[in-house]
């Protein structure tokens, strides 16, 4: 891909939406764009490397093994999101594993390039700040889910976090969904028929609805149904 067409895409990418044209130009020259084939893996907790990184198509996610073998995922990255946050500005470890679950493109920006023009431009870094919190959020409200709460109420978490007018649109499988709740396909199907019958959502194909969402609420805070 030639330097105007990553100049484009850089420029369509939220985290540099106030970049000026010069700068654009110039982070368009220190920037590689790298294809990452399905399944395969991008980082792992033996392997990284230090840099920005985003990813401009497909999805990519974060999971971690335990010593048992279970895989446990963390978040699940898509278009426009920015990645491996923490081996921007560090020695370039990631503390888990990166996979692609579809057929990916990703932006790699040199880190020594990245941080100059952080100098030059703080809001670069402003924004970086609030994805980084977002994140730490999420994480915590996961520790919490997984460790403190029963199954039922750690797939209401989810589904109310990430509904947008009532409806969850499931852009990953329900076999990955049962690795970030942590629990099995098996139970995960149960869960969701009993969430159904006792008319919480309504289930069809990938789409979920919220029906009742108070009783969602309750159930998110343990107070499920019977």
């Amino acid at each position: 891909m030639n330097r105007k067409n990553i100049e484009k895409e850089i420029g369509k990418l939220p985290l540099f939406a106030q970049l000026k044209k010069e700068q654009l130009e110039r982070l368009s020259q220190y920037a590689v764009i790298n294809d990452i084939p399905r399944k395969s893996i991008f980082f792992s907790e033996d392997k990284a490397s230090k840099g920005l990184h985003v990813l401009l198509t497909g999805k990519v996610k974060l999971f971690k093994i335990s010593d048992e073998g279970k895989e446990q995922t963390i978040f699940v990255f898509g278009p426009g999101e920015p990645f491996c946050l923490c081996s921007v500005f560090s020695d370039g470890v990631l503390p888990a594993n990166m996979s692609a679950l579809e057929d990916s493109r990703v932006l790699f920006i040199n880190p020594t390039e990245y941080e100059k023009l952080v100098q030059e431009d703080p809001t670069i870094l402003m924004q970086m700040m609030r994805v980084m919190s977002r994140r730490l959020k999420d994480a915590m409200e996961m520790i919490d889910s997984l460790s403190l709460k029963q199954v039922p109420s750690r797939l209401a978490a989810y589904f109310l976090s990430h509904e947008k007018n009532g409806q969850v649109n499931m852009d990953i499988s329900y076999r990955e969904l049962s690795k970030i709740i942590g629990i099995t396909p098996e139970a995960l199907s149960r869960t969701m028929k009993k969430m159904g019958s006792n008319g919480l959502i309504s289930v069809d194909g990938s789409e979920i609805e919220i029906i009742d969402r108070e009783e969602l609420s309750r159930c998110r805070e343990g107070v499920c149904l019977s």
